[in-house]
């Protein structure tokens, strides 16, 4: 009796295995059916109207004048006016809460208009700027690995930085200053980045192991407030090529 109630367990199971088993299926017809959008679809006019007030509340906000540029600002390589200004204002800022910080870096990929025309400068067109959500970040590079960073960036044909110098011969980055002294292997340089790069963004995987401080401020937010200080004192925003990036003769 006890074989028998065995035996019949053992069918059971397999009849619930058998029952689980994958079976191969093959789609044998589909549904083509679709819409085409044109001027036959109208407007829904209800989502329009209520949609409307918010629209024109977010148009208010990035309408606003926050100051002005006396020279257009530009998107270019090695070095170029846009990414001055974006790296200045960060250093800036970053100082007046950690002193010891002496270059800023921000990536090329990072800004996102190639043009910006001198006169007024709305809060909108900052968010064309720098749309994304990057937080300031501040990170202790030791001096090797700065020669690294500052390879890198070479490799990419350079991008916007402040407090630092350097000459690209080939894609490595030659004479490398900070504040005008050569790099030191044996000191460790506070920069001002984004949480992105910090964090190994655009390839810098090689920033992984250093110490970082992350600090609850967009960096959008950093260049909102540098546009407004200068309109506060009656400044218009002024940047020139330093040569910071140049290529090596």
């Amino acid at each position: 009796m006890k074989v028998l109630t065995g035996i019949a367990k053992l069918f059971t199971l397999l009849l619930i295995f058998g029952s689980c088993a994958v079976t191969k299926k093959q789609v044998v017809s589909y549904n083509t059916s679709y819409t085409i959008i044109d001027s036959s679809i109208h407007r829904d006019t209800t989502f329009e109207t209520f949609l409307s007030p918010y629209r024109k509340k977010m148009d208010t906000i990035m309408n606003e004048i926050i100051g002005y540029s006396d020279v257009p600002l530009s998107k270019a390589q090695p070095e170029c006016t846009l990414g001055n200004f974006m790296t200045d204002a960060q250093l800036q800022y970053a100082q007046k809460r950690y002193p010891k910080v002496v270059i800023s870096v921000i990536n090329y990929g990072g800004i996102r208009l190639p043009y910006v025309g001198p006169g007024a400068i709305s809060k909108g067109k900052i968010y064309e700027i720098m749309p994304f959500d990057n937080m300031l970040t501040i990170v202790d590079i030791p001096g090797k690995t700065l020669r690294q960073f500052c390879n890198h960036m070479a490799s990419y044909g350079g991008w916007p930085i402040t407090g630092l110098t350097y000459s690209i011969k080939g894609k490595e980055a030659e004479n490398i200053l900070v504040n005008g002294q050569p790099v030191n292997d044996q000191i460790i340089y506070e920069t001002a980045l984004s949480d992105y790069i910090a964090n190994g963004g655009d390839n810098c995987d090689f920033l992984a192991d250093c110490k970082k401080e992350y600090l609850d401020v967009f960096i959008r937010d950093i260049l909102i407030e540098h546009i407004r200080a200068l309109q506060a004192k009656g400044q218009k925003l002024h940047v020139e090529l330093e040569k910071r990036i140049r290529y090596a003769e």
